[in-house]
């Protein structure tokens, strides 16, 4: 098997296994809305959409194997993304590339850009003329699409939706030390691009306050538990931006809270 497709089958069951975890915390919740990250498409639907779009493998076989249903993923980097499976993939394009209520395609919208997720109106996409699962995003209600790359492949676009917000108010064992750190951005790094989109995102603005946030490095990015800390990092990590991450004490931790 394709090393690609190994490391979706990685990230899915990580995805799964946070699912399976909030399932827990949350029995009453999972059991309105479930959750299933991994359905096989029927035939008839992977026809039909690859009928209508020449799908990268990568994500043809994302499509085969995993399926999500009714998945809306809240976490610290979405608001609510809706990650479309094959039956969903058609009805995710109305409103960007096509306008059902006029039955007729979008004109502004690049004819070969596929929306395959969506944050808040915000599409995530894949440019179909490059062959590869390399994701963009713009942010919607602007006038115009702006668009720049979000993540280098599918896999990365998956991972990214492994921070569930609010990892500080999970119930932790009494007997569990709990430490603290401080993490600041420090510079562009290496893609200014999707620096300023993290920024972005952490700080709820457009880009035009991101740009200004950035310009005023050292930012103070959190300040708070290490779980949440570290994935933040990760985050950070992904998009090859400068950052310093320190232990802080209590005492510095709860200062102007």
């Amino acid at each position: 098997m394709d090393n690609r497709f190994k490391e979706i089958d990685a990230v899915i069951e990580e995805m799964q296994a946070l699912v399976a975890a909030l399932r827990v915390q949350n029995p009453d919740f999972y059991a309105r809305y479930p959750m299933n990250l991994s359905t096989e498409a029927e035939e008839e639907t992977i026809r039909f959409v690859t009928d209508q779009w020449q799908l990268p493998d990568e994500y043809l076989y994302f499509l085969k194997h995993y399926v999500p249903e009714s998945v809306s993923w809240n976490t610290d980097e979405y608001l609510s993304l809706d990650i479309y499976g094959a039956s969903e993939l058609s009805q995710g394009q109305w409103g960007y590339q096509y306008n059902p209520v006029t039955d007729e395609d979008i004109l502004d919208w690049p004819s070969s850009y596929l929306v395959i997720a969506c944050d808040e109106g915000d599409p995530y996409c894949m440019d179909l003329s490059r062959g590869d699962t390399v994701i963009y995003t713009a942010e919607h209600g602007t006038g115009s699409w702006d668009f720049s790359i979000a993540y280098d492949d599918l896999v990365s676009f998956l991972r990214s939706t492994l921070l569930p917000r609010g990892l500080e108010e999970w119930e932790m064992d009494e007997d569990t030390p709990v430490n603290y750190y401080k993490l600041m951005l420090t510079g562009e790094g290496q893609d200014k691009i999707k620096t300023l989109m993290f920024i972005k995102k952490a700080f709820s603005c457009d880009y035009a306050q991101a740009r200004a946030y950035l310009e005023q490095v050292p930012l103070l990015i959190y300040k708070g538990v290490e779980l949440r800390a570290a994935g933040i990092e990760a985050q950070l990590k992904s998009i090859g931006a400068d950052y310093d991450m320190r232990p802080i004490s209590l005492e510095e931790f709860i200062s102007d809270h």
